[in-house]
Order: C-alpha cells, then sequence, then structure tokens
C-alpha cells in the first residue's frame, strides 16, 4: 500500500530494491560463518550489479536499510555498510566521470568536501605524535572519519537522482525507513525484555536503563537515538500534513512517532520535540498552530510524566544547578555518589574532560578521545565539548562552522525565487529540526546519531532540486 500521496516506483525497480534488503538479512547473520562467505559474496555482487543498473533504486534501498542496522554494531555491521557505501560511491561517480556524464553539485556539497579535507587533518597529525593521544588511536581516529565520509558519499549520491526521481517521491519513500525500527519498537512495548532475541535487547542498558525501567529503542542501538530520529520524522510529517489534500494519514503517523518517542523514556526527545514544534510553529504563527502546539506539548508531557520513571526524569530540572540557587556545580558532582543522577554524572564528566581540554586547547586529543581521558570511560554527552576536546579550539570552530554552513545553505534555498512553496516549508522543517539538534548537544551524543544525519543530509540534498518540473515524477522503468 503506498503512503498518502506518493508517487510509485517502477514495480521493477521496487522488487529488486526489496530483494536486495531480503538478501542482506541472512548476509548480516552470517558474517562471522564461514561456510556461507560464497553466498555472501555472491549477493555483494549481485547488489553491486544492481547498483550501477539501477542506481535510483538501490540507493533508497540502501537509505531505508540503514535505520535498521545499528542493533548490529557489536558485528560491526554500520562500520561495513559505511564503508561499502563509500566504495560504491565513488566507483559511481568514476563511472560517470569516464563516460562523460553530468556529476551533479551544489554549493554545500562543495562546502561539505572542503570541510571533510580539513577533518583529515586530526587522522594525519595522531600517528604523527602532533595530538594529544598517541598512535595507538589512530584506528578509532580512522573510524570516525569514515563514518563523517560517508555522509558526504551519502550526499553526493542522493544529488545524482536529480531529474530522474521526484524529490516528493524521496521523501515519501523514506518514510518506509520507519518501519523496520518501530515494529521492533512495538515488540519492546508489548514483550517483556526476557522474551525478546538477544540481538534487538543490544547493548543491555539501551533496552532496561539503569533505573531499570524498561525503555525502547527500535533497530537504532540506544532510546536517545531513536528518539532523535524521529524527531526528524515527526518535523516531515508535519510537513506532509501542511501540503497534503489528505490530513488523516499523517495525522496516524504523527500519533504513531509522538507514541514511540515518549516510549523512548528519553528527556532529551521531549526537549527536543518542544523546540521542534516551537521551531515549526512561529514562522507562520497562527491561532490555531499555537493551540495544537499547546496542546501537543502539554499531552505529551502528561504521558511522559504517567509513569515513575518520567516524573523522576521530569524532576531532574528541580535538581540542577542552573534552576536551584542552593546547588552549584562542584556539590552537585559530589551529591553524585549518592543519588543516581544522570546529570550530576554529565557534570562530572564535563569538568574532568574541559580540564584534560586545557593541556591540548588547540589541536585536542583526536577523534573518539571523551571515553580515553577520564575515568568513566564513557562518550561526552555534550557535542561542543566532544569537539572540543577532540579537535581543540581548531575542531570546535570546525564543527559550528559545518553546522552553520548547513543553516546557510537552507536559508538561501528559501530565498531562491526558484524554490516552490514546498521547497521552502521544507527548508523551515530541517532547519527546525538542525535547532532541535543544536539544543539536544548540550547533553547528549547526537553527533554519533549516523542515521538521522543519513536523512537529515538526504533531505538537504533535494531541497535544491528542480521540484516544477514535469519530467522528474517517477523513476524510469
Amino acid at each position: 500500500m503506498l503512503l498518502p500521496d506518493q508517487q510509485p516506483l517502477s514495480i521493477a525497480g521496487w522488487i529488486a530494491g526489496l530483494a536486495s534488503i531480503v538478501l542482506a538479512i541472512p548476509l548480516v547473520f552470517s558474517l562471522h560463518i564461514h561456510a556461507a562467505l560464497p553466498l555472501v559474496l555472491l549477493g555483494l555482487v549481485g547488489f553491486c550489479l544492481f547498483f550501477f543498473l539501477k542506481p535510483e533504486q538501490a540507493v533508497m534501498s540502501l537509505l531505508i536499510l540503514r535505520s535498521g542496522i545499528d542493533i548490529f554494531s557489536a558485528q560491526q555491521v554500520p562500520a561495513l555498510f559505511a564503508i561499502g557505501l563509500d566504495g560504491l560511491a565513488i566507483a559511481y561517480i568514476a563511472l560517470m566521470l569516464a563516460t562523460r556524464q553530468r556529476v551533479h553539485t551544489d554549493r554545500f556539497f562543495w562546502f561539505f568536501a572542503v570541510w571533510m579535507a580539513l577533518q583529515s587533518l586530526w587522522v594525519v597529525l595522531l600517528p604523527l605524535g602532533g595530538l594529544g593521544l598517541g598512535a595507538g588511536h589512530t584506528v578509532t581516529s580512522l573510524r570516525e572519519w569514515i563514518r563523517l565520509f560517508s555522509w558526504l558519499m551519502v550526499y553526493l549520491i542522493v544529488l545524482q537522482m536529480r531529474g530522474k526521481i521526484h524529490p516528493q517521491t524521496v521523501v515519501n519513500t523514506l518514510f518506509l525507513s520507519l518501519v523496520l525500527p518501530l515494529s521492533v519498537a512495538m515488540l519492546q512495548v508489548c514483550l517483556p525484555a526476557s522474551a525478546l532475541p538477544g540481538f534487538l535487547a543490544h547493548r543491555g542498558t539501551a533496552f532496561t536503563d539503569i533505573e531499570g525501567a524498561s525503555r525502547v529503542n527500535g533497530t537504532l542501538g540506544h532510546p536517545n537515538a531513536l528518539a532523535t530520529f524521529l524527531v526528524l520524522f515527526l518535523g516531515l510529517t508535519y510537513w506532509q500534513i501542511g501540503r497534503s489534500q489528505r490530513r488523516w494519514p499523517w495525522l496516524i503517523v504523527m500519533g504513531l512517532i509522538v507514541f514511540f518517542i515518549i516510549n523512548t523514556k528519553a528527556l532529551v526527545g521531549l526537549i527536543m520535540m518542544g523546540v521542534l514544534i516551537i521551531s515549526l510553529i512561529l514562522p507562520r504563527l497562527t491561532v490555531p498552530k499555537l493551540v495544537g502546539g499547546i496542546l501537543l506539548m502539554a499531552l505529551v508531557v502528561v504521558l511522559f510524566g504517567s509513569t515513575e520513571f518520567g516524573r523522576e526524569r521530569l524532576h531532574l530540572f528541580t535538581q540542577m544547578p542552573f534552576f536551584n540557587e542552593n546547588l552549584d556545580v562542584s556539590r552537585a558532582i559530589l551529591m553524585r555518589q549518592y543519588i543516581n543522577n544522570s546529570f550530576y554524572w554529565r557534570l562530572e564528566q564535563w569538568t574532568m574532560l574541559l580540564d584534560a581540554w586545557r593541556e591540548h586547547p588547540w589541536l585536542g586529543y583526536g577523534f573518539g578521545s571523551a571515553s580515553k581521558l577520564t575515568y568513566l570511560e564513557n562518550a561526552a554527552h555534550n557535542d561542543y565539548i566532544r569537539a572540543l576536546v577532540d579537535g581543540g579550539i581548531v575542531g570546535l570552530v570546525a564543527f559550528l562552522g559545518f553546522l552553520v554552513g548547513a543553516a546557510v545553505h537552507l536559508v538561501m534555498q528559501c530565498c531562491s525565487q526558484l524554490s516552490t512553496r514546498p521547497q521552502v516549508d521544507l527548508c523551515l522543517t530541517l532547519i527546525a529540526v538542525l535547532l532541535a539538534m543544536l539544543v539536544g548537544m548540550i547533553t547528549e551524543n547526537i553527533w554519533s546519531h549516523t542515521a538521522l544525519f543519513f536523512y537529515w543530509l538526504t533531505l538537504i540534498a533535494i531541497t535544491g532540486w528542480n521540484w516544477r518540473s514535469p519530467v522528474e515524477n517517477h523513476i524510469e522503468s
């Protein structure tokens, strides 16, 4: 059944795309089974042929599949996916250049490419002893660089679909990436953790929080990652409602997304959703939108606070030094030993990371170094501090520069005379998502949520397409 307002892809393309996803499932489970290696290699060769024969369908299939592989992080599947995607994208662009086909780019792609080249500085300096950590950290740093490089390749390969598939079809098709995460999340809501297969409860603390409360993570590996992923699609659903003649199907989709955001029990998801709603309704504020936004957030807060875990999460606000004049940062860190408060834990982690950063202020320690610098051995849980520790002052400026560059690109698309109303609204939606991410980055590792950035960058890529062209109605069969 098609999504609301969806323009169908060719039947052959869908069959090939779905077949590739089905073949990917045994591939995941047979990575460590030597007897299945010939089958794995055959599947890879088959998908490569499919990629070059039907690149549009193959790219959309990969995007749909990306939301379902993070639960296999222990098997290195997301890393293999990134490397494979990078290789296919480079080979495809090389083929286009060799056959003198036009390679589509835009201003943001070149900005992104220069930014990635700058990130290579930290990968090169680390083994040379130019950063805070030694050469033993090179593999971790290189892995992070490859992850970021895959974002650039996703952006580039999506640009090549311009003129071959309508942007509205891309948006509608991306909603299929909700199927796997939400199907697994529904199982996690309905069944106890003990009744689920082990790989669906990947990373014990991801499914059952340290306080013992059941939390859903879908296929995104961690409840917070699922929450931020759903915040993006909440904004996209709002965009669909604003342009669709049949709103009720999208209202149902919105209800499902809000339901699962609440069930992640992620406070960052609640905050980001509030920022998103405010950012979406402010540009064209009307009384119905204001009332609807207030009612939606009130309903979410009531449902979130209807459980003991939710009430404890909301109570964290009253225990923060910023909202309690009788509590300073030093005392909060000391109280962490007696009170199970995740925010106190973060304060201690941030304090120790900032102390470590002062020893290497300009270029930092290298990518992924936060977990190596404190006795807590954990991520920074603040992307601004992470950028400062990983790359020093230069790295923090580069990190903020990338986010500002994306915002500037979207604003320029809004101001373009060639942009249609749906394009402008989509750009405003993506800016609202960016604002929500900027707030979420204060207390979470949003930068590590690869799936979120895969889809966000895909949507940025299509904002510059020609939405008026009657030729861009479907993928040619």
